[in-house]
């Protein structure tokens, strides 16, 4: 995100200060950069402080100044923080360790690649596929669910083209059900609930943020899909799932 946006983005505030919920999707020495409402930012904190990337976090907004007060305590861990979440487990190459692939249009492909804007260390996973309205999951290792339990899902999508593609790679996030921690797509237990979806991604830097909140239906299972659409040469890059019980 420019300087000029983040200007923009205070003027709406005016002077007065603002308190806002963001998440870490870097942090280096004397550089933290914050994603709050989709937009990607950098920010300053208090000295000692140190952010992880996925971290959620407390952010004073004053006339496009940008203050990281602290990490937010009580929203619980990444569920799937043992799982792979931001693909960095896998060599560059390989398909992305921990997670499965299901075709639902066509057939894609998945791999791990090295990206230096990557949201969260330095890999990402890259889907495509050359038919038109190649569509398929990637998705991740079981979370044991009770019917009525709730979650806040998030990633981030970018798109990736040669100069003679048209950018109409789509991304969603969506919950798959199981019956137990075995089964694979497409053995569910109940429908697929789309959690939030962003069309026709951009050229990716920057990358899209999805997010949403999802209720379990059923008691059993969940899985985490992230949804590529993709044709000739596109590519949807994706980094940083990170799912919180609520």
């Amino acid at each position: 995100m420019t300087n000029v946006t983040a200007a923009a983005l205070a003027a709406k505030d005016g002077p007065y200060a603002q308190m806002r919920t963001g998440v870490v999707t870097s942090f280096t020495t004397n550089q933290a950069l914050v994603s709050v409402g989709g937009s990607t930012f950098a920010a300053s904190y208090l000295e000692g402080t140190v952010l992880t990337p996925g971290a959620l976090v407390a952010c004073l907004h004053q006339r496009g100044s940008w203050l990281v007060l602290g990490v937010l305590a009580g929203v619980g861990p990444n569920l799937l923080a043992n799982a792979n979440p931001s693909f960095e487990v896998s060599a560059p190459g390989s398909f992305p360790a921990l997670w499965f692939q299901a075709n639902l249009s066509g057939v894609a492909t998945m791999t791990v690649v090295t990206d230096p804007n990557a949201p969260a260390g330095t890999q990402v996973a890259a889907v495509s596929g050359p038919a038109v309205g190649t569509q398929s999951y990637l998705y991740s290792q079981p979370i044991q669910v009770t019917s009525g339990d709730q979650f806040t899902v998030s990633a981030y999508a970018g798109g990736d083209y040669q100069p003679s593609d048209a950018l109409t790679a789509d991304a969603a996030l969506v919950a798959l059900w199981f019956a137990n921690d075995t089964n694979l797509y497409p053995t569910t237990s109940s429908v697929d609930i789309v959690i939030a979806t962003s069309n026709n991604l951009v050229q990716s830097p920057p990358y899209a943020t999805l997010g949403g909140t999802v209720t379990a239906p059923v008691t059993g299972f969940m899985r985490i899909a992230l949804r590529s659409v993709t044709e000739t040469a596109q590519r949807v890059l994706w980094d940083s799932v990170i799912v919180r019980s609520i």
